[in-house]
């Protein structure tokens, strides 16, 4: 038994799992970019 949910679903869905992939790729860069920055600060000192 298949029931028609419409077109706004699919879209719905899509950006629900993009958005959810931009935030985990948003978060794991802030969380490397941190300790890189400081990395070459110290170096050109």
């Amino acid at each position: 038994m298949l029931m028609y949910l419409g077109p706004g679903l699919g879209g719905g869905v899509l950006l629900i799992i993009i958005g959810v992939l931009a935030l985990i790729i948003i978060t794991l860069f802030t969380f490397f970019w941190f300790p890189i920055k400081r990395f070459f600060k110290k170096r050109k000192k």
